[in-house]
């Protein structure tokens, strides 16, 4: 066999990165499409959502997912989530914000709690968020639950304050998009392993070889 000498080899990687940059191109585009037609039925949802007493609340609780993330000091608050919603850029999917909405309640002034993921140099990054914890509510500095003998786990507020876009992924992509089919079918979605590192990132693990990792690269609404 011939050997393919150093300038054929640098021809071909520029045809590979150039295939590369138009796949990635139309990825976008096709995510951006679905957001724009998934708009309107996301809003019909959310309407219908409204009316289920408890609907987050239950979801965040049960969600093999995002159950896993949150403390014994945590489920109380979650009880006043009345909304989740995720605003994507219509330019650029992979450019959104999840709003979380909360009924008064005794452990933050927030409204609102809202996570924004960014593209920079073409990764994803969560920015932090200031939660106006109430004198003395502060769960994120009293994260006691263990996962194990050796490794304790953050509060799920914690996240916040974190610029790991991997579980945003997971909430924006699987359980906002899905929410309807996880909460009939009782939570199916229970593959995924959340691990807290000691920088407080968050990883996701998938025990069954069958299910999807969520990506990083689409955004969906």
């Amino acid at each position: 066999m011939a050997e393919i000498d150093q300038a054929a080899i640098e021809a071909l990687q520029d045809q590979l990165e150039a295939i590369t940059a138009e796949t990635d191109k139309v990825e976008l585009e096709l995510a951006n499409k679905r957001n724009e037609l998934m708009l309107p039925i996301f809003e019909k949802r959310r309407k219908v959502i409204a009316e289920i007493p408890n609907f987050w609340p239950s979801l965040f609780k049960a969600n093999g997912g995002t159950s896993q993330m949150l403390e014994e000091n945590d489920l109380p608050i979650i009880d006043h989530l009345t909304d989740l919603w995720v605003k994507s850029d219509p330019k650029d999917a992979r450019n959104y914000e999840i709003i979380f909405t909360f009924s008064e309640n005794p452990y933050f002034t927030n409204k609102e709690l809202i996570k924004k993921v960014v593209l920079k140099d073409d990764e994803q990054t969560a920015e932090n968020f200031k939660i106006n914890w109430k004198e003395g509510k502060d769960v994120t500095k009293n994260s006691k639950r263990k996962k194990d003998a050796d490794e304790s786990t953050d509060s799920f507020f914690s996240w916040f304050n974190d610029d790991d876009a991997t579980l945003a992924d997971y909430i924006a992509n699987q359980l906002f998009a899905e929410a309807l089919q996880l909460y009939m079918n009782g939570d199916e979605d229970d593959g995924f392993d959340i691990d807290s590192d000691d920088e407080g990132s968050v990883d996701l693990d998938d025990d069954d070889e069958e299910d999807e990792q969520p990506t990083k690269k689409k955004g969906k609404k």
